[in-house]
Formats: C-alpha cells, structure tokens, sequence
C-alpha cells in the first residue's frame, strides 16, 4: 500500500512539472502572439500631441529602426524658456557613422541619422547639420543575452554669424578680415546605467512611448580652442513614439524586416500558472493525506493480528 502511494505521488510530481512547463509554453506563445498582434499599424495610429512622422532607416543587415521623435532645446542661457522644438524628418539619412560592429568594441553598435536645414543667415548660402546617434550594447553575460540603448546623443547646428578678427599678412602689417563663427549645441546623456529599452538578442524592441529622456546640453563656438567644454545650457531632451528597433541582428534574421518583437507594455497573466500551481498543490496534499492514513491502517492491522 505505501509502494502504491509513493508511486502515484511520484507520478503527480512528474505530470505537475510537465503541466507547468506546458502553461508556460502556452503563457510564452501568447505573449508572442499578443506581441506580434502590437505591431498592426493601427496600434501605431496617434497617441499623443508628438507631431513628428514615423521614420523607417536601416544599417546595413545589422540594424533596423522605425520611430517618430523630437528634440527639444534651449539655445539662450540667458532665457532659459526660450526653446526649439524640431521633429527628426522622415527624410533624414543614415549617416556613415553608423555601423555594425565599430573598431573599438564587439558588443556596441552605432545608429545615426543626419539632415540639414538652409542656414537661415542672408550672409551665407551654407546649410546647418543636425543629427541624432542611438548607442546600442549587447550584454552576452545574461542568460539570455541582452541588448539596450547605453547612450543617446545629438547635434544640432544652431547659427552662423560673421566677426572680424585681425590678421597679420607680413611683420608690420595687420589687417581685418571677416571669419565666419559657427555655433553648435552638443547634447548627450552621456553612459546610461542601467541601460534603457533592454530587449532579448534576436527580438525587437517595439513601444508606443519611450518617454521623455533627458541630455546634458553646451554651447560650442567653431572659434573655440580644441577640447573646450563649451556653455553649459538648459538641458535638452529627446522623445520619442510609435518606435521599434532591431539591433544586433544574426545572418539568419529576415532580410528588412523586424524580428519578433517585445512590447514593453505587455505584462504576462499570472493567473492560470497561480491556479495550475493550486489546484497541483492541492493535489499533492491529497495523496499525502491518503498516503498518511493508509499508513496508519496498516499499522493497526498488524497490531491487530498480533
């Protein structure tokens, strides 16, 4: 009788694992399911007052970003609530500073995009540059491996004006010439720690908002010695929506299209494991109590025959 209950507590213990393993795979597919559902282009329909178009740029077969972002910044130190609002075009270009696997590191990767706008300066027929870069990390010591954004960082040309600076032409002669002074607004959260939007290697990151992400923000002069810290101004922010990202991708991975994605909203349902855990538990207490009581009437009985 004991052999009997030890054998069906045996069996129970088996089934319970397999079942949790089960509700697992059927919890893990549903988040998949839930989660590729997400990336319908009516999910990506207006969410907030952000105006900006949703861009679509790639870095050669190792990155692929979708997002609608926009900076904002305050060139004036003086008038702090003087701020520049721009939205990062559709139109800009991957910049060739963007790239797979840069010479100083195997777990970074760089994605920046430029653009230029006409510089508004009737002294000149220049265009100003602006750009943003997004630095992705891939942390291969977790199980599984992890990728995020360690560090975002942008800039953006802000002005030119003319000065005249004196020249000398030979020993005894000094003259004034006319120097064209470019001024640029440098911003970077510089090192994230902990990385944000972290996302597993081999799934994309997809979120309607990312939030609002602060970056230290100085005022350059092209005039400037070299390494000079520049101004200190108000500090800028970048927000971005409708993204999804992909970095870090194998040969493997579908040429121009996003693996499968992790919607940083989606929150698993705990609530069948709770109850699959239950109702096991309850299971095993069952034989238990039975396995507990058999005992007890096999000892009586053989008090009983002696």
């Amino acid at each position: 009788m004991e052999a009997h209950h030890l054998l069906v507590l045996l069996l129970l213990c088996i089934l319970g694992a397999q079942a949790i393993e089960d509700v697992a795979a059927v919890e893990e597919t549903l988040a998949m399911k839930n989660q590729t559902e997400d990336i319908e282009e009516t999910d990506f329909n207006d969410v907030s007052n952000l105006t900006a178009d949703q861009g679509n740029w790639t870095v050669g077969e190792c990155i692929i970003v979708k997002m609608a972002a926009q900076l904002t910044l305050s060139p004036d130190k003086a008038n702090a609530n003087t701020t520049i609002t721009l939205d990062i075009p559709v139109t800009a270009t991957v910049s060739p500073q963007s790239s797979c696997l840069p010479p100083d590191s195997n777990s970074t990767q760089l994605f920046t995009v430029e653009w230029s706008d006409p510089d508004p300066n009737p002294d000149t027929t220049g265009v100003l540059n602006r750009n943003l870069t997004l630095h992705f990390s891939l942390n291969q010591t977790t199980s599984p491996p992890m990728y995020g954004v360690s560090k975002i960082s942008a800039v953006y040309e802000y002005r030119t004006y003319i000065v005249q600076v004196n020249t000398t032409i030979d020993t005894n002669t000094t003259i004034l010439v006319n120097e064209t002074v470019l001024e640029y607004i440098s911003m970077s959260t510089f090192a994230m720690n902990p990385w944000e939007f972290l996302v597993p290697e081999n799934r994309s990151y997809l979120c309607m908002d990312t939030g609002v992400k602060s970056m230290i923000s100085e005022l350059h002069k092209s005039s400037e010695p070299g390494g000079s810290p520049g101004e200190r101004l108000t500090n800028a922010t970048v927000t971005g929506k409708r993204v999804q990202f992909d970095a870090f991708r194998s040969a493997s991975a579908p040429p121009n299209q996003f693996q499968l994605p992790s919607d940083c909203s989606y929150r698993p349902n705990d609530i069948v494991p709770i109850i699959v855990g239950c109702a096991l538990a309850g299971m095993v207490l069952m034989v238990l109590v039975a396995y507990m009581v058999g005992r007890s009437r096999s000892r009586a009985r053989g008090y009983m025959s002696v």
